[in-house]
């Protein structure tokens, strides 16, 4: 889900590591109360770099204080971080401060991020417990196979005791760890950093963002999201009076999903041509037909940015209802994989601990 990467974690990002999202809507939010109390900019920076603990974000704002004392505009000293301030909040602040509406940018950058937290935070409550259970299936698989078989295997071997399958798997599982552990751990670190530098080329990433979109049922999660995505931050930019071409580009490079940035491209060179937006949008099968339909209605009646921001109201309840039935469907099925874990583990140890008592009973003994 973890396509499941955050819009706002992405507008304020560093080279040294991104600041965390809680900080920054923190920043963001206190910067408008400040706009609208009638603080100058300059005063409102420095009074929150102050509040600021030591860290990346109280550097960088020390940074834009700097450049705007030498005559440079608050959008001007965003863009000279641009791996800290993505295009989409340097262009909502430039916007902003060419209308003088830096109280109303921020306050939409604000709305921004409280969507992208909430919406990061229902995900990770979803999914916390089927991790949580999988990982500690998995950990104690591990540690009897490490170290509770070996153990049982010298004592089985010695009495020449048949042993079922699910021992001999276990204990075949166990010498290899045991003998070959850092063969696995190589491969499987080398295996990793091969589908990390692979899906970090263009090519690659575009084959893996358009099989995201594909899978049977997480698919739908991940089209949903770039959608609202592609829905909320649109709406807020041509609220704000961006152009159309100006807000395609903006809202593409936030949507995280290449297959469907490359589509908003293809949307957007269609527009320069002189097609409207839903026209552009209609003709690819990749923009589902409710948020056609809404463009097209926003397009003829001016009423784009609130059409865009239901259809992105409506997939965020989409994405929430997909995941619980997700998740409801997936409890029966842990119940399932855990109970088949146990019986594995149970009858690997046991199952040849009572061939043993019956040695021990015969006569002779």
């Amino acid at each position: 889900m973890t396509d499941s990467a955050s819009l706002f974690s992405r507008i304020i990002r560093n080279g040294h590591g991104a600041v965390a999202p809680e900080d920054t809507y923190l920043f963001t939010r206190q910067l408008h109360v400040l706009q609208k109390a009638g603080v100058p900019l300059l005063s409102s920076l420095v009074a929150l770099q102050t509040q600021l603990p030591p860290g990346r974000l109280k550097h960088l704002l020390g940074d834009i204080h700097q450049d705007l004392l030498e005559g440079k505009t608050f959008s001007q000293a965003l863009g000279r971080h641009p791996r800290a301030f993505t295009a989409v909040f340097v262009g909502l602040i430039r916007v902003g401060e060419a209308g003088g509406l830096l109280e109303e940018t921020l306050l939409q950058l604000t709305q921004l991020a409280e969507w992208e937290l909430e919406l990061r935070n229902r995900l990770r409550e979803a999914l916390q417990y089927p991790l949580i259970v999988l990982c500690t299936l998995c950990l104690a698989l591990t540690l009897m196979a490490v170290f509770v078989l070996p153990r049982f295997a010298e004592m089985f071997a010695s009495f020449k005791i048949a042993l079922p399958l699910q021992t001999r798997l276990l204990i075949g599982a166990s010498y290899c760890l045991s003998h070959y552990g850092w063969l696995v751990a190589l491969m499987l670190v080398a295996a990793s950093a091969g589908w990390w530098a692979y899906v970090h080329t263009e090519s690659g990433r575009l084959r893996w963002h358009t099989w995201k979109i594909r899978l049977p049922i997480l698919g739908p999660i991940f089209l949903h999201l770039s959608m609202s995505r592609f829905a909320r931050v649109t709406a807020a930019l041509n609220h704000s009076g961006v152009s159309i071409l100006e807000t395609l580009a903006l809202a593409s490079e936030s949507v995280n999903n290449t297959y469907i940035r490359t589509k908003l491209y293809a949307v957007r060179e269609k527009i320069q041509r002189g097609v409207s937006l839903a026209s552009a949008m209609k003709d690819d099968p990749a923009f589902p037909a409710i948020v056609v339909q809404m463009v097209a209605t926003g397009e003829e009646t001016g009423r784009l940015d609130e059409l865009l921001r239901s259809v992105s109201e409506y997939y965020d309840q989409q994405v929430g209802y997909t995941v619980k039935r997700l998740i409801t469907s997936i409890e029966p099925l842990l119940l399932l994989v855990v109970g088949a874990g146990v019986l594995l583990m149970a009858t690997a140890v046991f199952v040849p601990m009572w061939d043993l008592v019956k040695i021990f009973k015969q006569p002779g003994r």
